[in-house]
């Protein structure tokens, strides 16, 4: 393992979503997570950033947008001194019935700025695809990009260095969200889906219902040279390098078996 992805970094937040102690001391803690990880020779790859209800970058209220951008702007000064290449983001939370338009356009004023401003700290916005069998749960609507055509509108209202991360356990054939985005695909979510809800699946469980060799074909096809992030149950993490071997040795031979002519 050479990448991990840092989450529960909201933890760092208190309700107000300020930083629990000053940056100082959070800068000293990070000090310390890079001198782990250097002396394993492994880096943060990327860093989820935090979402619920009330950290939602898609927010309907102006002033309380900004005061959940101004709360990821915290985490990411902080957050620099690991050196993550990607921060990433949760389009939105669950929606208010028929505000899903309005919901975009705060989404993308959101991203605007986290673009602009984590350019200047060196690490890039990618924003995650999210589960969506259907529209609507109960009395609300799934959060943002559920589908392939929503992504496809949602991306091309936002600035094109920001990336698409595709979550696996979100959607069924990934494949296709993959090849239809290309090179903005630029990291990933691995685990196997059930297509209705969030199970994250080890991928040799065979608990799921991914096709691993249309995946991996499709992240071939689009020259993806980024990091295969899990995001999956384990009980070891040598698992995980145990089942991208199978993986990858069971890719070979469908490779010899459907050569093209």
């Amino acid at each position: 393992i050479d990448y991990i992805e840092l989450a529960n970094v909201g933890s760092l937040l208190d309700a107000d979503l300020n930083l629990k102690y000053d940056a100082d001391y959070w800068r000293a803690k990070m000090k310390e997570i890079k001198t782990i990880l250097d002396a394993e020779g492994m880096r943060v790859w990327s860093v989820h950033m935090p979402f619920s209800k009330s950290i939602d970058i898609s927010i309907l209220q102006e002033d309380e947008r900004i005061k959940v951008i101004n709360a990821h702007l915290q985490l990411a000064e902080v957050l620099a001194l690991l050196k993550p290449t990607f921060l990433l983001f949760h389009p939105s939370y669950y929606l208010e019935v028929n505000r899903r338009e309005e919901r975009i356009a705060q989404l993308v004023a959101s991203v605007n700025t986290l673009d602009q401003e984590l350019n200047k700290l060196d690490m890039q916005v990618v924003v995650e695809n999210m589960l969506g069998p259907e529209l609507t749960v109960g009395a609300q609507e799934r959060p943002l990009l559920r589908t392939i055509a929503e992504c496809e509108y949602v991306f091309a209202k936002l600035p094109p260095r920001v990336g698409l991360a595709v979550d696996m356990c979100h959607i069924m054939h990934a494949e296709l969200l993959i090849v239809k985005f290309g090179s903005r695909v630029k990291t990933l979510h691995v685990s196997d889906c059930v297509g209705f809800g969030e199970r994250h699946y080890l991928l040799c469980t065979q608990q799921g219902k991914n096709n691993w060799n249309l995946i991996l074909e499709a992240l071939d096809k689009i020259n993806y040279t980024g990091v295969f992030m899990y995001e999956c149950k384990f009980t070891d993490e040598k698992e995980l390098k145990e089942c991208y071997d199978l993986l990858r040795m069971n890719y070979n031979h469908y490779k010899l078996n459907n050569k093209r002519i």
